[in-house]
């Protein structure tokens, strides 16, 4: 059996030593993930034409949810990933990522501009030059997020 662990380094090592144990393989190749609720990790595994791309979270501009599709955008670049919005949001560190509508994520210092819109909206202009929106449902959250 494989298992591919995303914990901290601390529990890793102990979770790690007690696996070899009982004769389970640590693998980053084994759809079997073993993930620590509270687990933050520095880069998200994504895909491009080319095959497998590691993305540091550090890097990421805003991640958007279409269709049955999770796009992974960075500057001028695009990547595909198999985790949902959802895991996402839970996966990334909740004081540098934020989620503005149903579909996207952003990173807190990735906004250039701020623009206010009728009916408790905000649209977004990204630091890529991408403009998203905050909708009416993420609304308070991202003011109280931000201060404003």
């Amino acid at each position: 059996m494989k298992i591919k662990l995303r914990l901290n380094k601390i529990t890793k090592e102990s979770i790690q030593d007690k696996l070899k144990e009982k004769n389970i393989e640590v693998s980053e190749e084994s759809k079997l993930i073993l993930t620590e609720e509270d687990y933050v990790g520095d880069t998200l595994e994504c895909r491009d034409e080319e095959g497998i791309v590691i993305v540091n979270t550090e890097d990421i501009c805003y991640i958007e949810s279409v269709a049955h599709d999770v796009y992974v955008h960075i500057d001028n670049m695009t990547y595909k990933t198999k985790l949902r919005i959802y895991q996402l949001e839970k996966l990334l560190p909740s004081d540098r990522f934020i989620r503005i509508s149903n579909s996207i994520i952003i990173k807190k210092n990735s906004i250039r501009h701020i623009k206010p819109a009728l009916s408790c909206k905000f649209y977004l202009t990204l630091t890529n030059g991408d403009v998203v929106d905050v909708t009416r449902t993420y609304y308070y959250k991202f003011k109280e997020f931000y201060g404003i």
